[in-house]
């Protein structure tokens, strides 16, 4: 059982199949699933969704998202009884899992519904005589132990409140909160651990191991490329840390997307990935992962991922190596950001895409943009910041840490389309500064950074015509999703 009961004295018990690859329904991909004959699925196909993601491409979980959805009360019991042969093989809770994401604070009234889809799936489940509880986990952003707490609590009271009115025992009786890393938190391990004290003792339970997710692909928006790579492998390193001190197991789960931005997580790179991010238990895989590759190329990968990542243990960084990280992360984040603050927005961008009935996540409204002007985000203040580190006597120790820092700025630079770039240089200060970011990293690497094959220069023609069209008021819209479907991601 993955959970049990506070009087056996366990909260979360490690006796459970772990999850390698998790299904997320960011809409991050430019094709249509493979299973519909729609260009724009809606929220009515997440249940097939759903059931794709673990019959057809083995994931072994499934993330789903409150933020701008309704999440069904009855969820499992629709998934259940329209896949009845699947899900009885199968058990969701034991074979399989779906995790309910929440993304900030909410209102009692929606934690409620929450609350009671969670112990109704729970009723469901117990009257079928199936596995339960189906569901016990939740992704939490909260950024406070506070926080952590009140969801917990409040879920704690409406198990309470529902046992009372249906008059018989409900449950789950408390929920598995999986923690959203808080990058910008100076004390992060320290209100975590404030956290497990708070639940253990409000629950009378202990806490065996907990499933931290970190958003590799969210922070580089924040810090830029190579401080995301650096600072996800720090943490991954101080998780493990963090497990010797308290006793407390970690999972950590790391959410990345294809393109290298986002953490370069894609059926042709995932063993790249791999060795990047040692202590990575769990990965997301994004519909541009499952539905913009060949479904025999994914169905493999995704294979590969649940055999690799149950064995990558993590590294443990010494305290001068983690300083010496945060060190160069301060660096490269420092410059990206100061570019970042100067460009537009370039809301034209997205928006050019609605003619086609597409709707962009404003979360990759930047980097959708930017790819689409063959600038590749990866590349900004990336060169001054090698040059930086070359002066400060730290490039060494960065290649050590990070060995694969030069293929990965010349993969990801593939996109890269240097006319662009020379003409916005033009037109202001801050794309003159990028442009010579681009030499710079061309002198660290030793090569001309840009297109490699077909599809890159196919890429790139289409980004020029992006550029002239955006810039003479024209219609660009077919060239953004046909450069887009080259990368096989939005953004």
């Amino acid at each position: 059982m993955p959970l049990k009961e506070p009087k056996e004295g366990v909260g979360v018990s490690g006796g459970r199949k772990l999850p390698s690859t998790t299904a997320t329904q960011f809409p991050d991909n430019t094709r249509r699933p493979f299973w519909s004959f729609k260009e724009n699925t809606s929220t009515s196909d997440d249940f097939f969704d759903c059931y794709v993601a673990f019959k057809e491409l083995d994931c072994h979980e499934y993330f789903w998202d409150w933020q701008g959805r309704k999440v069904d009360e009855l969820l499992i019991k629709k998934l259940v009884n329209i896949y009845k042969a699947f899900f009885r093989d199968n058990p969701i809770g034991k074979s399989c899992f779906v995790t309910f994401r929440v993304e900030g604070e909410h209102g009692l009234e929606d934690m409620g519904r929450m609350s009671m889809s969670i112990i109704s799936s729970n009723d469901f489940a117990a009257g079928q005589r199936m596995f339960s509880p189906p569901i016990f986990e939740v992704v939490h952003s909260s950024a406070s132990s506070d926080g952590l707490l009140r969801f917990a609590r409040i879920y704690n009271e409406s198990v309470g409140i529902a046992t009372e009115k249906l008059r018989h025992d409900c449950g789950p009786k408390f929920i598995s909160i999986i923690p959203t890393h808080d990058f910008s938190s100076q004390n992060w391990y320290s209100l975590l651990n404030s956290y497990f004290s708070g639940f253990q003792s409000s629950f009378r339970c202990k806490l065996d191991y907990f499933r931290p997710l970190i958003p590799r692909s969210e922070v580089a928006d924040k810090v830029g490329f190579v401080a995301a790579v650096l600072m996800t492998k720090r943490v991954l390193s101080s998780y493990s840390s963090f497990s010797s001190i308290t006793g407390t197991v970690s999972h950590p789960i790391v959410e990345a997307g294809p393109l290298m931005f986002r953490g370069g997580l894609n059926p042709g790179s995932f063993r790249d990935f791999v060795d990047t991010y040692p202590g990575a238990r769990t990965v997301t895989i994004t519909p541009a992962f499952r539905y913009d590759y060949e479904i025999d190329e994914v169905k493999e990968a995704v294979s590969a991922l649940n055999r690799l990542l149950p064995r990558n243990k993590a590294l443990s960084y010494t305290r001068e190596e983690s300083e010496m990280l945060t060190r160069v992360e301060k660096i490269f984040s420092r410059h990206f950001r100061e570019t970042m603050k100067s460009l537009p927005g370039f809301s034209e961008m997205p928006a050019a895409m609605s003619s086609l009935n597409k709707v962009i996540d404003k979360r990759i409204h930047r980097s959708f943009s930017l790819y689409s002007l063959g600038i590749p985000p990866e590349i900004i203040g990336a060169g001054r910041a090698i040059v930086e580190c070359i002066k400060e006597g730290l490039v060494k120790d960065l290649e050590r840490m990070y060995p694969g820092i030069k293929q990965d700025l010349v993969t990801s630079c593939r996109l890269l389309n240097k006319e662009n770039l020379r003409f916005l240089a033009k037109t202001g200060r801050v794309w003159e500064t990028i442009l010579n970011d681009v030499k710079l990293v061309e002198d660290y690497t030793d090569g001309s950074l840009g297109p490699a094959s077909t599809d890159d220069f196919l890429h790139r023609n289409h980004t020029s015509n992006v550029f002239h069209l955006w810039s003479t008021k024209k219609d660009f819209s077919k060239d953004l999703l046909a450069a887009a479907r080259l990368r096989r991601c939005l953004g």
